[in-house]
């Protein structure tokens, strides 16, 4: 899944940046990590920098409840259950039918998401859908959905790519008529990002899949 493999790749160029701006950037160099009574110590034989196990607690505690989304009493939010997001797939969309429906919830760092993907198909026709609710990410929300915070509007004269608003939700869409496939996708409440992408397809095919899908429902979530 691509939005997984976007947070992923967002924790650890955290964790590069960190060791990098300490000096440890040179592959030709041993990095010895050891725990002591003060805390760990990082030594490479010419560098040697102590940090304080307390202090380094407290600072990525501070860090996770930053990026955490909170509701409005303040406490963490909790992505709904796979299962929900599932129930929100239907059947049947544009003429195909649904071959693959399933669902899972991931934590990692205090982080939780759920994700519910389905595939449908009809002759040579295919449709993925993916609903993924980010409600207890925050912050990495823009790593998964980069594409809302720009403005691109861009056509040739075999498809276009760009950024737009579906039924009032900031959305991203693009299609290549030569190969009959296509994107949309959607984000829903600041919390959850829908993706179809279409093989074989028209634009109304994808237009069809937005519309049979309850966003109205999705939000009461």
């Amino acid at each position: 899944m691509k939005s997984v493999s976007m947070l992923l790749l967002a924790c650890s160029l955290l964790l590069t940046s960190c060791f990098s701006s300490g000096g440890y950037d040179d592959p030709q160099k041993e990095a010895k990590v050891e725990e002591e009574n003060e805390g760990i110590t990082i030594s490479d034989g010419d560098s040697k920098i102590t940090i304080n196990s307390d202090g380094l607690e407290e600072s990525m505690g501070k860090l996770l409840d930053a990026l955490t989304t909170k509701d409005e009493d303040g406490e963490a939010m909790e992505a709904v259950d796979f299962r929900l997001l599932k129930k929100q797939m239907p059947q049947k969309i544009a003429g195909m039918k649904q071959v693959k429906n399933e669902g899972r919830k991931t934590g990692m760092l205090g982080f939780n998401f759920s994700v519910a993907e389905a595939e449908y198909e009809g002759g040579d026709k295919s449709l993925d859908v993916s609903i993924v609710d980010v409600a207890g990410i925050g912050m990495l929300t823009s790593t998964m959905a980069a594409w809302t915070d720009l403005e691109m509007d861009s056509e040739t004269e075999h498809g276009y790519e760009r950024t737009t608003e579906i039924n009032g939700y900031p959305a991203f869409e693009k299609y290549d008529s030569r190969r009959e496939e296509g994107q949309i996708s959607l984000f829903v409440d600041d919390r959850f990002i829908i993706s179809i992408e279409g093989n074989n397809v028209s634009e109304k095919d994808l237009r069809k899949a937005i519309n049979a899908l309850d966003l109205k429902s999705l939000s009461k979530m």
